[in-house]
C-alpha cells in the first residue's frame, strides 16, 4: 500500500491515485490563493470591488448600505463614536491595521504590489503562522471563507475551528457567527460575542481594559505572553522562523537528539529519519516511522531506509490463495489491499499505520449466523476482474456470488436460475434503530443528513419519496474495518460494484435495498474537511442533488449504467428508469447471474459500474469503517456488492461517491 497524492474533489475533478499496481492520474497538489468570490480574509465582493463590510462604510454589514456622513462603520454597524474591537479609524473607515495592505501598521501606509501585511509590517510573506489568500494574510485554523487552505468556505451552518469545517468550536473557543473564537483576549468579542473593547482598549482575561493583565504585554490588539509566544517572541512582532521555539522570550534552534522539533510525535532517538527540513525533506512533520512511501517524491516517507520504488514492503500482494468462504474477517482486508497490521496502543518504536481488528458480523453489530452473504473472489461473472491484487470483497444480502461459484453459491440467477433471491438461514431480520451493540448502525439511522434523509429515516432519492420500514434490515452483512492512518494521509479511497435484482422492476419503490459505507474518526474531527455527519459516504452528487447509492438511484442518474434498453420498457417494467441511464449496455452482466434468463428479453437485475468512494481522516489517528448491506422491506431479491482497491491519500478530499 502507498500513499497517493490526491488534491481535494473540491478542487479539481481528476486525482492522483499511487496504487500497489501503478499510477491512474496526477494532479498538481498546490492550493493555491484563494477566497469567497475572489476575496481574502472576511472579504465580500460588491460589484467588483472585494471589500470588508465589518469596516467599509460604503457598504456597513452588507453590500450598499452607505453610512451618514460623519459616521464609521465598526463591527458592521454605523456609528458616530470612535473605532472599537481593536480597529484603527483611517479617514472614514475603521480598519485593521495589523492586516490591511492600504493601512499596514499605520493609517496611509501602503504596502508595495506583490507584498502583503503581516502583523502590521509590509512583507513577501504573511508570517506568525498566517497563510497568504488572495494578498490578504489569514488564519485557516479559524477563518470560516479560508478554513484549512484558501478558498474553503465553511456552510452556513458550521464554523471554522482547528482548520476545519465543525458544528462545534474545539479547543475551548466559542462560535461568534462562523468564527472560534478566544473570548478570554479577542477585543472584538470580549468576554462575549460582539462585545467589542473601545478605541485603545485591549481585552484581558475576558473584560475590555486600558492595559494588559499581569505578565501579558499588549502587541496589536491582543494581549500575549511574549516569553513563549510564536508570533511575538521577546517581543511584539518577532516571530520565531522554522523549527525554532520561543523559549522565555527567545528564538531558540530545536536540538533534535532531545527534542521532537517537527512535533509528529518521533524523535531522532524514536526513528524519525527527518526532524528538521532539509534532503530528507521539505516537511519533516510527514516523515517518521509511521507514515507510507510516497512513490516519486525522493523522500524515504517511513524511515526505513528505502526511497520510493525501492520500497516495496507495503506493495507486496497479500490476498494470494485466500479461500472464497473464509470466515476470518482479517482476510477480507488483505483482499482490499490492506496487508499491514497493528495494534491499538503499540510501543512508539512499533506504532505504524495498518488494520487493528477486522469483524463481519450483522447491520445491528451481533454475529452472523448464516455466512452466505460474503466471500473473496478472484473473479465475479466472466468479465469483471479485481481492480488491485489477486481478490475482492463480495458482500450481498442473499449469496455472495456469481451465477457458478461455489462455497458459497451459486446465486440463484441466470441464465438457468429464475433469480438472484436468497434468505438466510436461519432468518436473519434486525433492528437497527434499537440495538445496543456498540457497532450497529443506530447512530447513522438516528442522524438527519438533510436534505438526503431525515432522523430515523432511510437515505431517499430525490425523485422517490421515504421508504416505509426503516429499522429493519433484513439478511444484512458487515464488514468492520479498524485501522490506523499514516501519519502523512489525510483520506482514503475504494471502489465498489453495485448490483441488485431489485432493478428495474422496483425502481422507486419500498424494495430499496442498502449499501452504506460509515466512517468514524473517535479522537476528532478530520481538518480541513470533515466527513459527512451521518457519516455514510456511498452518497453521490449529481445535478446539485444528493443520491444514496441504491436501486433508487437509477430514477434520476447515469449511475447505473451496466443493463440494456429493454430495462427502461414497460415491457421489463423499468418505467421508472431513467432515460440516462444503461450507458454500458449489458455486457459486464454475463455470468454474474443479473443477466437475462434464458428464452427472455428482460435482465434479472442491473449494475453500477466500479465507482469511488473517499472520506478523511487525522493523520496517523484510528479510522473504523464499517461497510454494510441489506434487504429493505422483504428478504427476496437480492443485492450485491463488489469491493476492492483500497488506498490511502495525501490530501484531504470531499467525502462522497462519484462514478
Amino acid at each position: 500500500m502507498r500513499l497517493v497524492r490526491w488534491t481535494s474533489i473540491f478542487l479539481a475533478l481528476a486525482a492522483f491515485l499511487f496504487a500497489a499496481c501503478g499510477v491512474r492520474s496526477s494532479l498538481t497538489d498546490d492550493l493555491g490563493d484563494g477566497g469567497s468570490g475572489g476575496c481574502g480574509n472576511g472579504a465580500t465582493l460588491c460589484g467588483t470591488e472585494c471589500t470588508v463590510t465589518q469596516f467599509d462604510p460604503q457598504n456597513c454589514g452588507s453590500c450598499g448600505h452607505a453610512c451618514a456622513t460623519g459616521e464609521s462603520c465598526v463591527s458592521g454597524t454605523c456609528t458616530s463614536s470612535e473605532c472599537n474591537g481593536g480597529s484603527t479609524q483611517c479617514g472614514d473607515k475603521c480598519v485593521d491595521v495589523e492586516n490591511d495592505p492600504g493601512n499596514c501598521g499605520a493609517c496611509g501606509v501602503t504596502c508595495p504590489i506583490g507584498e502583503v501585511c503581516s502583523g502590521g509590517q509590509c512583507a513577501l510573506d504573511c508570517n506568525g503562522g498566517t497563510t497568504k489568500c488572495n494578498n490578504l494574510c489569514v488564519d485557516t485554523q479559524s477563518d470560516p471563507k479560508n478554513c484549512g487552505f484558501c478558498g474553503n468556505a465553511c456552510p452556513s451552518n458550521l464554523v471554522c475551528t482547528q482548520g476545519g469545517c465543525n458544528t462545534s468550536c474545539l479547543g475551548g473557543t466559542t462560535a461568534c457567527g462562523q468564527a472560534c473564537v478566544d473570548l478570554k483576549v479577542d477585543p472584538s468579542n470580549c468576554g462575549k460575542c460582539g462585545n467589542a473593547c473601545p478605541g485603545g482598549e485591549v481585552c484581558s482575561g475576558g473584560q475590555c481594559a486600558l492595559t494588559c493583565g499581569s505578565g501579558l504585554t499588549k502587541c496589536g490588539n491582543f494581549c500575549v505572553d511574549t516569553s513563549d509566544d510564536q508570533k511575538n517572541c521577546g517581543k511584539c512582532g518577532f516571530v520565531c522562523q522554522g523549527t525554532d521555539k520561543c523559549i522565555s522570550g527567545t528564538c531558540t534552534p530545536c536540538d533534535s537528539s532531545t527534542t521532537d522539533c517537527d512535533g509528529d510525535g518521533w524523535t531522532v532517538a524514536d526513528g524519525d529519519c527527518c526532524d528538521k527540513p532539509g534532503p530528507c525533506g521539505a516537511e519533516p512533520q510527514l516523515v517518521n516511522p509511521g507514515a507510507v512511501e510516497v512513490v516519486g517524491n525522493g523522500v524515504d516517507d517511513n524511515c526505513n531506509g528505502l526511497v520510493d520504488l525501492f520500497d516495496n514492503v507495503d506493495t507486496q500482494p497479500c490476498d494470494n490463495g485466500l479461500a472464497s468462504n473464509s470466515t476470518t474477517a482479517g482476510d477480507y482486508a488483505k483482499a482490499l489491499g490492506i496487508c499491514r497490521t497493528t495494534t491499538q496502543s503499540p510501543p512508539l518504536a512499533q506504532k505504524t499505520w495498518g488494520l487493528i481488528s477486522a469483524q463481519l458480523v450483522r447491520a445491528d453489530g451481533t454475529a452472523l449466523g448464516d455466512h452466505s452473504g460474503h466471500s473473496i473472489r478472484t473473479k465475479f461473472g466472466t468479465n469483471i476482474l479485481p481492480l488491485n491484487g489477486q481478490s475482492m470483497v463480495v458482500l450481498s444480502s442473499g449469496t455472495a456470488s456469481d451465477a457458478t461459484q461455489t462455497t458459497p453459491g451459486p446465486n440463484g440467477g441466470a441464465p438457468s436460475g429464475s433469480n438472484v433471491s436468497y434468505a438466510f438461514t436461519p432468518t436473519s431480520a434486525v433492528d437497527i434503530s434499537t440495538c445496543t451493540n456498540g457497532l450497529c448502525i443506530k447512530d447513522w439511522l438516528g442522524t438527519a443528513n438533510p436534505p438526503l434523509k431525515a432522523a430515523n429515516e432511510l437515505p431517499a432519492a430525490p425523485n422517490c419519496g421515504d421508504i416505509t420500514d426503516p429499522s429493519t434490515a433484513n439478511d444484512s452483512v458487515m464488514l468492520v474495518l479498524t485501522i490506523r492512518a499514516p501519519t502523512n494521509a489525510r483520506a482514503f479511497s475504494f471502489n465498489s460494484y453495485f448490483f441488485s435484482a431489485e432493478f428495474p422492476e422496483y425502481v422507486c419503490t419500498a424494495y430499496n435495498d442498502q449499501f452504506i459505507a460509515l466512517v468514524d474518526t473517535p479522537n476528532g474531527t478530520p481538518s480541513p474537511i470533515a466527513n459527512p455527519v451521518d457519516k455514510n459516504l456511498m452518497t453521490l452528487t449529481q445535478n446539485n442533488q444528493k443520491w444514496p447509492i441504491a436501486i433508487n438511484i437509477a430514477s434520476g442518474t447515469s449511475v447505473f449504467s451496466v443493463c440494456d434498453a429493454a430495462s427502461k420498457s414497460q415491457q421489463c417494467q423499468g418505467t421508472n428508469v431513467s432515460s440516462i441511464s444503461c450507458a454500458l449496455g449489458a455486457t459486464q452482466l454475463a455470468g454474474t447471474g443479473f443477466e437475462a434468463p434464458t428464452n427472455d428479453n428482460c435482465l434479472i437485475g442491473g449494475g453500477t459500474y466500479w465507482l469511488t468512494t473517499a472520506g478523511n481522516v487525522i493523520p496517523g489517528d484510528i479510522v473504523q469503517l464499517r461497510i454494510a448491506i441489506w434487504d429493505v422491506s422483504d428478504d427476496i431479491f437480492d443485492s450485491t456488492a463488489l469491493i476492492d482497491g483500497f488506498q490511502w491519500l495525501a490530501s484531504a478530499t470531499l467525502p462522497g461517491t462519484s462514478n
